[in-house]
């Protein structure tokens, strides 16, 4: 057999060159040493990323624990209040309104608590009934119903309603100082019940306790969609933080409104990048942050924000200290924002150039970073000027006079009425057919009767009718101007 396979023969009985027993047994234990490497690889990523599951799952098993246990205490409670009740009526004591008066009141403040007292037993009155399902209940506009023992009863009364109400829509306490007792009372009392507008104005809480009242029904009510905590100045910066934080970690929000609450004490900047940088960028809306003194110092977190083009669609910045420079950071980030609808920039430090360096960048697309050296209205270019933004409306940079985004009218309708208006303005000024020249390619001018064409069909509705005759006359003289050019030719 062997002298019939040479070629085996052959392959047998050749000795092994000097060093390959060694060279295999390295190649041999290197590949075993990647492998098991490669395998402690793909075990330690198995592992976090099973771990990080568990943990997620451990976590959402937390909450729900935490929800149903409150639940539970809700529940709880409600059956010792009907146990304790039976059949129910209004039995909260009369506040003696000439004890107010005794202690200094005026007559006002008696009358305002009279108020209060009533409003606070009609709401309780209607849901026990369920007629209704909005808590809304406070002190006159203008006046503030400071915090007293004696009307305890009271609140408790409309406390045991809210946890007895099955659902509740609206909860606005305004104008009126709670003391802590209180707000625990009502807390508990809310716990999960849909509420989805929590309104707190104007309660001049004593200490920190406003604040951990607001964070923690935000934190058992995921269906709030409008939150206001408006005129409460934050006791310092850290509780202001921790309600922001609270906020941020809030789902559903789409209006927030901390207007006059960083007044007294507190460094604003620190919160405002703390909110902006934090807050879930698939569901707010409206933005109020108006009067809270809010100093940049060159600070570009609202100009990055904006630059993103998130869904924010409205931002309040009146009465704040925004400077030019903060204007035009903020005028190029809206170059690129097609969401922002209305932005309230009134009664900041601008300077009247810098107002119309803003309302030139944003509105008409003319970049000058000179402030002195700024350019007419007529003179934008129709090419910056289709470019500019078209959707935000911006207050407190620009005069009547001058165009201004609508808010409420369609990007394509606003750039229509502004290439329009430019137009105007350069009619008024004389030949505008050197400007035109200036601005389409030289193969392009054929198309600039097609250009009016769509700047009229964009106007339709325009109440300037007047603005209508000018563009056809500007149709006019420009085919006399071709007319003119051929006989040169």
């Amino acid at each position: 057999m062997a002298g019939n396979h040479p070629r085996k023969k052959r392959l047998y009985c050749d000795p092994p060159l000097p060093g390959n027993d060694d060279l295999r047994t390295a190649l041999v234990s290197n590949s075993l040493v990647d492998r098991s490497k490669v395998i402690d690889q793909r075990v330690e990523a198995a592992v976090k990323v099973k771990t990080l599951a568990l943990t997620s799952r451990n976590y959402d098993l937390q909450r729900e624990n935490e929800s149903l246990r409150l639940r539970c205490e809700s529940l709880e409670r409600s059956i010792r209040i009907l146990k304790k009740e039976g059949n129910w009526t209004y039995r909260s004591p009369n506040v003696w309104l000439s004890w107010f008066g005794e202690q200094g009141h005026e007559e006002g403040h008696v009358f305002g608590v009279r108020r209060l007292i009533q409003s606070i037993e009609a709401t309780t009155k209607d849901l026990r009934a369920s007629r209704s399902a909005k808590v809304d209940v406070g002190g006159e506009e203008g006046s503030l119903i400071l915090s007293n023992d004696v009307m305890d009863p009271h609140w408790e009364q409309l406390a045991n309603a809210m946890l007895l109400s099955k659902r509740i829509k609206r909860m606005n306490l305004s104008n009126v100082q709670l003391n802590e007792r209180t707000l625990q009372t009502i807390e508990a009392s809310v716990r999960q019940k849909g509420i989805t507008r929590f309104y707190l104005r104007r309660n001049k809480f004593l200490g920190g306790e406003g604040v951990q009242f607001a964070i923690n029904v935000l934190k058992n009510n995921s269906s709030i969609k409008a939150f206001r905590w408006r005129d409460n100045s934050f006791p310092c910066t850290e509780h202001a933080c921790q309600l922001i934080d609270a906020i941020s970690e809030h789902p559903a929000i789409h209006l927030l409104d901390l207007s006059r609450s960083m007044n007294k004490g507190i460094i604003p900047t620190l919160p405002v990048k703390r909110l902006l940088y934090g807050l879930r960028t698939d569901t707010l809306k409206m933005l109020y942050l108006s009067n809270n003194n809010i100093k940049m110092n060159g600070d570009r977190c609202i100009p990055d924000v904006l630059s993103k083009n998130l869904p924010l669609e409205a931002l309040f910045l009146e009465g704040n200290q925004f400077t030019d420079d903060d204007a035009l950071h903020i005028a190029i980030a809206l170059q690129s924002n097609t969401n922002l609808r209305y932005l309230d920039l009134d009664d900041n430090l601008l300077t009247k150039n810098g107002k119309s360096a803003m309302y030139l960048l944003s509105v008409l697309g003319l970049n000058r970073s000179d402030l002195s050296d700024l350019e007419p209205v007529w003179a934008a270019n129709l090419n910056a000027v289709s470019e500019a933004n078209h959707t935000c409306k911006i207050v407190g940079v620009s005069g009547p006079r001058n165009f201004m985004n609508r808010n409420n009218e369609s990007a394509k309708w606003n750039r229509g009425r502004k290439l329009l208006s430019l137009l105007v303005k350069r009619h008024r000024r004389g030949p505008m057919i050197p400007h035109l020249e200036s601005e389409f390619l030289e193969n392009g001018m054929g198309l600039v009767p097609h250009v009016f064409s769509c700047i009229n069909s964009y106007s339709v509705g325009c109440s300037e009718r007047h603005c209508l005759s000018i563009l056809f006359e500007l149709v006019r003289d420009w085919r006399m101007h071709e007319i003119f050019q051929s006989r040169q030719m």
